[in-house]
């Protein structure tokens, strides 16, 4: 499925913060599989908007998450994947911490912050 079959680009470019001109050139990188030059939130939103198996509503429910003013990261799930359950902050913390060592966290912080642009 076409992104634009779901979702209208005036919308998408509304519910993502960024210009019409930048959200054809995300769809345009997305379909040529250049996925390194979109930010992996919009990859992901992307993805499951071409399965075809994404409501629209999930749609505005994952943008308002990703960027909304007020920013809470969330993972992005379909209904199926919220029923097999959900990752809390703390338990993401709790990973971090206990292995600290074995982990690049600077590079945890790079993506992280490649995430939320």
């Amino acid at each position: 499925m076409k992104i634009t079959d779901m979702i209208s680009i005036t919308e998408l470019s509304r519910l993502l913060k960024k210009t019409r001109p930048t959200v054809y050139k995300y769809i345009s990188d997305f379909e040529k599989g250049n996925f390194s030059a979109i930010p992996g939130s919009v990859k992901k939103l992307f993805t499951n908007i071409s399965k075809g198996t994404t409501a629209k509503k999930d749609i505005y429910e994952y943008c308002d998450h990703w960027y909304d003013d007020g920013f809470s990261a969330t993972e992005f799930r379909t209904l199926n994947e919220q029923k097999q359950g959900t990752t809390t902050l703390n338990e993401i913390i709790n990973l971090l911490k206990t292995n600290e060592k074995r982990l690049n966290l600077s590079k945890i912080k790079s993506y992280i912050e490649e995430e939320l642009k």
